[in-house]
């Protein structure tokens, strides 16, 4: 596999998450955040194993030490995020989830040693700038969307330098690639389900029995599970291993702007001024960082 096919489907990848903020926005208003991210994951465990189940044959035993270390961080990201949607824009999270680029590189360090270039430092101060200003642009207090989703980036940013080094160091076969996509999505399933039934987290509006049946919640989940999941997931699952972390969130910097797009067309969302320039300084400083580590002999 060459690398720049391998980043072409990356960037696809990107785009089918840009379209689930304007989604999710809609379905999470209507249903339980928790039970709606625990039965996407169900349905597409279930799709999975029906697609690939010729690849559940052989395990070995460090793909499930591997698929479960994976899961408990994407659960935690996707659980922070999804209820964070309830109380902030489609677009507002898509930009502060940009934010996790920025962070990649300061784990890489803590977890690989990997020396931090002074401009990877002053595009991470900028990005935070543009955080800053993006949702909290009149001094008052972050609402309660933007600091869960906030939250959720430290689990996407250890995730993704995770996933570097277990697919490293897992065989890169399509099969270890399933394998490793089916615990992750039994681990969230269940994070989902549990959370739903545990914690009584409130919710801005009335959700009715009625409202899973509803076109908006179908298609969400159908999405949602079907093609940012199983599609989305198990792609990026086999394919990041052919870069590095700090090019893959290069790429995955585009989701905010997929976002914003797509945000715009189905939900006729406008940014203000003020939250423009935050989110050009968040795309600022990524760049920043991101040119730095480009430049560096780790990515040559």
């Amino acid at each position: 596999m060459d690398r720049w096919r391998a980043e072409l489907i990356l960037v696809g990848i990107t785009l089918i998450w840009g379209g689930t903020f304007p989604v999710m926005k809609v379905a999470v208003t209507a249903v339980s955040p928790f039970l709606f991210t625990g039965l996407r994951f169900l349905l597409a465990l279930i799709v999975l194993a029906v697609l690939w189940r010729g690849s559940f044959h052989r395990w070995q035993p460090q793909t499930l030490h591997y698929g479960l270390l994976l899961g408990v961080l994407l659960a935690g990201g996707f659980l922070l995020q999804t209820v964070g949607l309830l109380f902030t824009t489609a677009s507002r999270s898509a930009f502060i989830t940009s934010a996790t680029v920025v962070l990649v590189p300061l784990l890489q360090f803590f977890a690989q040693r990997r020396r931090v270039a002074v401009a990877e430092w002053i595009g991470a101060a900028v990005a935070l700038l543009g955080l800053w200003q993006l949702t909290n642009p009149q001094f008052g207090p972050w609402n309660t969307g933007d600091i869960l989703t906030s939250l959720s980036t430290l689990f996407w940013a250890s995730y993704i330098v995770a996933l570097d080094t277990v697919t490293r160091a897992a065989a890169a076969t399509f099969s270890v690639s399933v394998q490793l996509s089916f615990l992750q999505f039994a681990v969230v399933a269940c994070a989902g389900i549990a959370a739903h039934s545990l914690i009584s987290f409130p919710s801005p509006t009335h959700v009715s029995s009625t409202a899973w049946l509803s076109a908006p919640v179908v298609g969400a989940l159908l999405y949602t599970s079907v093609l940012a999941s199983v599609v989305a997931m198990v792609a990026q699952t086999h394919y990041q291993r052919y870069t590095t972390p700090v090019r893959a969130t290069l790429l995955y910097s585009l989701e905010p702007l997929f976002a914003t797009l797509l945000s715009w067309v189905l939900l006729e969302e406008r940014l203000r001024v003020s939250e423009a320039i935050g989110g050009g300084l968040i795309l600022l400083g990524i760049g920043l960082a991101q040119h730095a580590a480009l430049q560096s002999k780790e990515l040559r």
